[in-house]
């Protein structure tokens, strides 16, 4: 189960979703993988939309090993340039760096500042027991794609993660609860339940009175869903499963 939950790479195999909505081809499927990461690694690592392109036509794996090597520096730092005052040494990503390009050698070839921090730490995050490894959960993903588009939208509002929720509030506007999860929507026979049962407690609470359930929008699963629950009919309250689209990923 925990299995199916994660969506990434280790070394050349490669775990990403089924086909879904436009996103019916390994190359997409490829593509999408590296734009939701950049939402969890975005404070050392990006993947341009022109990256996510063109790297999508090879695995995984080779995509992460090409943007680290692509995020080495231009030229080494010789070790009789430790003495200048702008130069601040950062050990720790120093032994990072050399032990990922240079593991056999022991006299370093790169001697780190705080500049290289960012490729140290892409470098620690995927590359696991001498492989190039990296696996995120789904849900995460799919929540942090969305608390993004939310905080683009409503930039005017208060926009607040809550984990396994996203709140949008304002001082004329009472509230809106979104919780979210990646699964297939069936709507013949949704399942909701989880996300249902977190709604109804916030309902019964007296927190929130509209709730959004979001998942992926699929070829089956286009418009929303009203939610009607019996044990709450003497409340006032809306509850919908919405299906959030990720085809901004795949446009030019």
């Amino acid at each position: 189960m925990l299995e199916n939950n994660l969506i990434g790479f280790s070394q050349d195999k490669e775990y990403l979703p089924k086909d879904f909505d436009e996103f019916n081809s390994l190359n997409r499927l490829r593509q999408l993988f590296l734009n939701l990461s950049n939402n969890i690694l975005n404070s050392y690592c990006n993947f341009t939309k022109y990256e996510q392109r063109v790297l999508s036509n090879y695995d995984l794996e080779k995509a992460f090993i090409y943007k680290i090597k692509n995020m080495q520096p231009l030229s080494f730092v010789k070790i009789n340039k430790l003495q200048s005052k702008n130069f601040r040494f950062c050990l720790n990503s120093t032994k990072i760096i050399n032990n990922y390009f240079n593991p056999n050698n022991k006299e370093p070839i790169f001697i780190s500042n705080n500049k290289l921090l960012p490729l140290a730490k892409l470098i620690s995050v995927c590359y696991i027991n001498n492989k190039h490894q990296l696996l995120i959960d789904k849900h995460l993903l799919f929540h942090e794609f969305v608390l993004k588009k939310i905080k683009k939208l409503h930039s005017d509002k208060t926009v607040i993660d809550l984990g396994n929720s996203i709140c949008i509030k304002s001082e004329e506007f009472v509230g809106l609860k979104i919780y979210t999860s990646w699964k297939d929507i069936e709507v013949k026979k949704p399942n909701i339940k989880d996300e249902l049962e977190s709604a109804i407690k916030s309902i019964k609470k007296g927190e929130y009175f509209q709730i959004y359930l979001a998942y992926p929008k699929n070829n089956e699963f286009t418009k929303q869903i009203p939610v009607y629950v019996d044990e709450l009919k003497n409340e006032e309250y809306q509850i919908k499963a919405i299906p959030y689209s990720l085809r901004s990923i795949i446009k030019n």
